[in-house]
């Protein structure tokens, strides 16, 4: 369906505002299309359970925001490494550790960039982070049937975005992941697949939709992305996406 399974796991108990996310997710789960204004309550609940967009933005968040902050600095550091390399393909791989290359497959190459970016997952928030770079990265590279085209593609993502555009449409991709981890497999013991599978499909585009219209005001260029100017930048950058929903 292309929205990732929850888990069972989540201590409701320690999220702010569960309740009334739960039950709009609940209200709203049929066959219906639902008006933006729904949807738009629907994800300002969730900013709300995250504790708002200040707290969850910058990973002050017990229920998620922090494994994404991780995340998104490792993908900005590899596009970056690409960029200032002059769309040097073999080149940025190889910052990753990434060897033998002419022996990967494009799909190698993407399940190295996932682990190099996410690494291990031990809770819902790192799989939501990570399931959100797989998404990122088959966007940007998955067509692709070489590693020639591989550089081909970021060239072309690159002459037409920026990297702040990037990281934007990972959180963008990291939020519906979440959500959706949250709540798709208890929802679908009250509802029916076909009506869970709507509701969160409308939920993503809507997501992706908001994102895709944010105002730019974080410029990624020549910046240090071990440095604390990089995390004050994504934590930025995620604080604004989830305004967006507020």
């Amino acid at each position: 369906m292309g929205t990732s399974k929850s888990f069972s796991d989540v201590k409701h108990s320690m999220v702010p505002n569960w309740g009334t996310l739960s039950s709009s997710l609940t209200s709203n789960c049929d066959s219906s299309a639902l008006p933006a204004q729904k949807l738009q309550n629907i994800m300002g609940n969730f900013v709300s359970a995250l504790g708002g967009a200040l707290t969850g933005g910058r990973g002050g968040s017990k229920a998620g925001g922090r494994s994404s902050i991780r995340t998104a600095k490792k993908i900005g550091g590899v596009f970056s490494t690409f960029i200032s390399s002059g769309n040097n393909i073999r080149q940025t791989l190889e910052s990753t550790g990434l060897t033998d290359i002419d022996n990967k497959t494009v799909g190698d190459v993407i399940n190295h960039l996932i682990e190099y970016c996410s690494g291990s997952t031990t809770s819902i928030d790192d799989n939501a982070a990570k399931e959100a770079t797989r998404l990122l990265l088959e966007e940007l590279m998955g067509q692709a049937e070489s590693i020639e085209e591989v550089q081909t593609l970021l060239e072309e993502t690159f002459t037409t975005n920026t990297l702040e555009d990037v990281i934007i449409k990972y959180f963008g991709y990291y939020i519906n992941e979440l959500l959706s981890k949250w709540f798709y497999e208890n929802l679908i013991k009250k509802k029916s697949e076909n009506d869970c599978n709507n509701l969160f499909n409308q939920i993503k585009n809507f997501i992706v939709g908001r994102v895709g219209d944010m105002h730019k005001r974080n410029p990624l260029q020549n910046i240090d992305w071990s440095s604390d100017e990089a995390d004050r930048l994504v934590k930025n950058i995620q604080q604004d996406v989830l305004t967006v929903f507020e």
